[in-house]
């Protein structure tokens, strides 16, 4: 059983990690043929960042196996060391390539770090990490490009990742451009010392070529961007976070879980997940002070096919 010790160690010392076979293939070949012919032409993929709600999970499709992955799961626990994990993001979009000039424009972006629109605060110290962010691909960047750029830390004194991170568009009240060109002509024209830092950012990063069912580890505190995709070709991603359970101070992306109850759908879904799986979503594992004979039974009644056998097991 690979117990995946590189790849741990990897994404808590450099910020990223890239993961491969940690899925069931004909899962990930199911997903792959639904998102190639929901987005099968430039015109219907999207423009910017994620599906506008359309595929967020719960979402109905295949790809909700994928966010719901015990392997998956267990991966992020090894991460961030700890059991206690909440899921905060799961929409998968595509991204087209085009060319387009407009300053906001995600086919090149600027190099930038992610905690920016999921948090108020700064992150915290490197060695107490607070979330682990992925990109899964379902497409092969060798053929379509877009692959995410990464620039991974160098040892503790690196001079690309000395506190405080503010040297970006949307920080410290710089203006917010998503494009490179328009992010770095201003800082060129107005802040020389942050533009000489941020070309030291570029000269550092590498584009790995993913394949499908890849998935890119990577921290909310590490640089990185998107490239672009090839003109004429799709790449279709999952994005997703999660943090650790104490760290209430980061926002749920998704409008919420339990929004698309009341029509049996994610009724079944709970219903035929794990403990595990379920703990994603807030509720408590199995031993938790919460599972009392009384909650346990009442759980029951609420959802009649649910084996509630895992709970009363720790009791």
């Amino acid at each position: 059983m690979n117990t995946y010790t590189t790849e741990i160690n990897d994404w808590k010392e450099k910020g990223y990690t890239i993961v491969k076979n940690l899925f069931d293939k004909d899962v990930i070949k199911k997903c792959k043929s639904f998102l190639n012919e929901k987005f099968n032409d430039v015109n219907n993929s999207n423009n910017d960042f994620g599906s506008n709600g359309e595929l967020e999970f719960p979402s109905g499709e295949i790809i909700d196996k994928i966010t719901i992955n015990e392997k998956l799961i267990q991966m992020v626990q090894k991460l961030l060391d700890s059991e206690n994990i909440l899921l905060v993001q799961s929409d998968t979009w595509s991204k087209s390539g085009e060319i387009n000039n407009n300053s906001q424009s995600n086919k090149n972006q600027r190099m930038h770090m992610d905690y920016g629109n999921n948090t108020f605060l700064h992150p915290s110290k490197w060695d107490n990490p607070e979330a682990v962010a992925a990109i899964i691909y379902f497409s092969d960047t060798k053929k379509t490009g877009g692959g995410t750029a990464v620039v991974p830390k160098n040892g503790k004194q690196d001079e690309l990742y000395k506190f405080p991170y503010i040297n970006m568009p949307g920080q410290n009240q710089y203006p917010f451009f998503n494009n490179k060109k328009f992010a770095e002509e201003y800082f060129k024209n107005n802040h020389k010392d942050i533009y000489n830092f941020r070309q030291k950012l570029y000269n550092r990063e590498i584009i790995p070529e993913y394949s499908t069912g890849d998935v890119l580890f990577y921290r909310l505190d590490v640089w990185h961007r998107g490239t672009p995709v090839l003109i004429n070709k799709i790449r279709n991603v999952m994005n997703l976070l999660w943090k650790k359970k104490e760290c209430y101070w980061i926002n749920t992306w998704n409008p919420g879980w339990t929004k698309k109850m009341y029509y049996g759908i994610l009724e079944k879904m709970f219903e035929e997940m794990s403990p595990l799986q379920r703990s994603l979503f807030g509720v408590p594992l199995p031993g938790d002070k919460y599972w009392t004979l009384e909650n346990i039974y009442v759980l029951k009644q609420r959802y009649l096919n649910i084996d509630i056998t895992p709970y009363l097991s720790k009791l």
